[in-house]
């Protein structure tokens, strides 16, 4: 009898045990499939939160963009292509910037200038074309904003300062010519204030 009595309270005790084994494991994966629905969430803010990081990791790094030979007088819009990473991905060949190139005669030197292709006011995409100058009223090649009618001369000044939406000229940037390869050193900027600040 004791023997028979042992056995069963053994196999109470089994059948209790593996109750508690999938009353565990329900708990388990409930909990992991509630952690990944809201990591999702958290994963992608941050993501976003941190993005200008990434971006300023990039910032003052030399490309080298053409050749000399492939330029001229006229600007040229040029991607810049990189490997993005931040802490937890990494994102091969990506564009992160644009920007135009002109070659030019400056005190009996040519010499290459470059502008970012964001305009300082808002950060809308400038473009490059025959448009009409608001001081002389004739057609010119010019940069200018699509979002907000600001004109740029070729040199990145604004036309007008007076009525121009940006608080500052286009955004140069630092270039070099090695070897007839033209580098350049790019450079994201703050949005909206009149001084060139780096970001």
């Amino acid at each position: 009898m004791s023997q028979n009595n042992n056995k069963d309270d053994l196999q109470i005790i089994a059948d209790n045990c593996s109750g508690t084994r999938r009353s565990f494991c329900k708990s388990a994966l409930a909990l992991g499939m509630g952690a990944a629905t809201v990591a999702v969430p958290i994963y992608g803010g941050a993501r976003m939160a941190l993005y200008p990081l990434q971006q300023t990791s990039l910032s003052g790094k030399e490309y080298a963009l053409t050749t000399l030979d492939n330029l001229d007088e006229t600007p040229r819009l040029y991607s810049i292509v990189d490997d993005i990473t931040d802490a937890w991905v990494s994102a091969p060949n990506q564009t992160i910037g644009n920007i135009f190139l002109r070659k030019i005669e400056k005190d009996g030197q040519v010499v290459v200038e470059a502008f970012q292709s964001v305009c300082p006011h808002a950060g809308c995409r400038i473009k490059v074309d025959m448009q009409k100058n608001p001081k002389t009223g004739e057609n010119e090649m010019l940069f200018f904003c699509p979002c907000h009618g600001d004109v740029f001369y070729l040199n990145g000044e604004r036309v007008d300062p007076s009525t121009a939406k940006s608080a500052r000229s286009m955004d140069s940037l630092e270039t070099r010519i090695e070897d007839g390869k033209v580098f350049v050193k790019f450079q994201n900027f703050r949005l909206g204030d009149a001084e060139k600040s780096p970001v």
